[in-house]
């Protein structure tokens, strides 16, 4: 079931503009594609101005190049089920793919949602070569995802750096024990040197791909890991920016005041450092914490101007579009948390970026797209047949044209039941116990004072509420048991993720 497609009229009318701009953009031929996916970066780069002090030349560069989308959102706050549902084209509600599929190759075994029905698949079906590296899919092995696949990488630096945070040999923190167990939110200055990150050497994976001619179009993917934690960056990074000047995000010490108890609990993962120990010592280590995101964010932004700049001096250049994403936010103290999972603002948006030849440059739109939206968006443009299965909306027509009709908002959702639904205006929460959260953006940009009991907004509530989902799909089979389904697991007593 599809809930946020256009009516038939506007439908029509996208549909005839998205041809209007895939035909200007393919020429006599199919337009190349590459596709770079950024994994937990929130909206701190310079062109959506989340932090004062962020410094991303080459995302700013290719905003300036095509259309930022300033209101886009992931439709699951983490990694596994945010790449199952961009890939496939299809809400988490309608596959189940909640939370983190069991891993290795998982997403294989359901031919019906995922196994050759994955985007790049599309793409090899319909003529193109396909190439991917990096962190493209989450559960699925990339070997079966392009024609050609270099390393997935990890998130740590190579074998001479840390190999693991736990590894007493590598503490780059030795005065500060954490409060927490587990040691995946770690961050400081590590290894010595860029070549020693493995989002480096996806970027020296594709470049050489880029630069060489091509008897077919091709969809290039390229996945980098930073700055998903361990926060660990050279410190050449770092030095960007001096630990005295870091800026600090607000965090209201009553910010959770007015969240009803299970927005409160959803989120109680207790591997991520709690707010008290971030804010102690005038907050130094919260200081930390934020200058190893911004050095991390530096770092990819590194990389992606490798990768930019290998296409720029190609022969592709003037035939490639250029989709670049962050699979969902992250919070950095904000809502008194360092981690993605939530259905808030810094959780669920994304920065979100759309290139294509002949198409006007240094556009924004703040209409609220999707992720889910990238499958059909490059199917239009490149021209390809329309397929039934996607459920999100062509992005061509606001490509072209910021005044066609739009999707009132956009679906999120954290664990079955749970979805948050983000408006122009408004950000909407409904937890899977009737409970609600109502935002204004436009008073209240960092969602501090929750509008669900207030009368006045009785309609605006009543049309969200007629946005959510009628039917939520069971939880998938392929669905895991780590640590995070566990907690859910826990959570839900009768989820029995296991059994379906």
């Amino acid at each position: 079931m599809r809930f946020f497609s256009h009516t038939p009229t506007h439908l029509l009318s996208a549909l005839l503009t998205g041809l209007a701009l895939s035909a200007s953009v393919k020429g006599d031929s199919k337009p190349n594609v590459l596709l770079i996916a950024i994994d937990d970066l929130n909206d701190w780069i310079g062109c959506m101005d989340g932090h004062p002090q962020a410094i991303t030349p080459h995302i700013d560069s290719l905003a300036a190049r095509g259309t930022l989308f300033t209101n886009a959102h992931c439709q699951a706050p983490i990694c596994g089920p945010s790449r199952a549902s961009l890939l496939s084209g299809r809400y988490p509600h309608e596959t189940g793919v909640y939370n983190q599929p069991q891993g290795g190759d998982a997403l294989a075994s359901d031919s019906a949602l995922f196994h050759g029905k994955l985007l790049p698949q599309y793409f090899a079906e319909h003529g193109y070569a396909t190439f991917g590296v990096g962190k493209i899919s989450h559960g699925y092995d990339q070997s079966h995802l392009f024609h050609e696949a270099g390393s997935r990488g990890n998130s740590g630096p190579k074998p001479d750096g840390p190999k693991a945070p736990n590894d007493t040999r590598f503490r780059y923190r030795p005065n500060y024990d954490l409060p927490y167990t587990g040691t995946q939110t770690d961050w400081g200055a590590s290894p010595d040197r860029n070549d020693q990150m493995p989002d480096h050497e996806t970027a020296s994976w594709i470049i050489p791909h880029l630069e060489k001619e091509h008897d077919k179009p091709f969809f290039m993917a390229v996945g980098f890991h930073r700055p998903h934690v361990p926060f660990y960056a050279p410190q050449e990074w770092f030095d960007l920016f001096p630990l005295d000047q870091i800026v600090l995000p607000e965090i209201p010490l009553d910010d959770l005041d007015d969240v009803p108890e299970i927005g409160r609990r959803i989120h109680e993962l207790p591997r991520y450092p709690s707010i008290d120990w971030l804010r102690a010592n005038e907050s130094d280590e919260l200081r930390r914490c934020v200058q190893a995101y911004l050095a991390c964010t530096a770092f990819v932004d590194a990389q992606v101007g490798r990768v930019l700049s290998a296409l720029e001096q190609s022969p592709h250049a003037d035939n490639t579009i250029v989709v670049l994403f962050s699979d969902h936010g992250y919070h950095i103290g904000e809502k008194e948390r360092v981690s993605k999972q939530g259905l808030w603002e810094e959780s669920t948006r994304v920065p979100f970026i759309v290139t294509a030849p002949d198409a006007l440059p240094a556009q924004v739109r703040h209409h609220p797209v999707g992720l889910i939206d990238i499958y059909p968006t490059l199917l239009d443009l490149c021209g390809l047949p329309i397929r039934a299965a996607n459920s999100g909306s062509s992005l061509a027509p606001l490509i072209e044209n910021a005044s066609v009709p739009w999707r009132h908002s956009i679906i999120t959702t954290y664990a079955k039941g749970n979805h948050t639904l983000r408006s122009d205006r408004y950000r909407y929460i409904r937890y899977d116990d009737g409970s609600e959260e109502l935002y204004d953006h436009f008073s209240d940009p960092h969602e501090w004072k929750n509008l669900a009991s207030n009368p006045e907004l009785a309609q605006t509530l009543a049309r969200f509420r007629q946005e959510l989902p009628s039917v939520s799909a069971p939880y998938h089979r392929i669905v895991g048991n780590g640590p995070i389904n566990a907690w859910f697991k826990e959570h839900y007593e009768a989820l029995g993720v296991g059994d379906r």
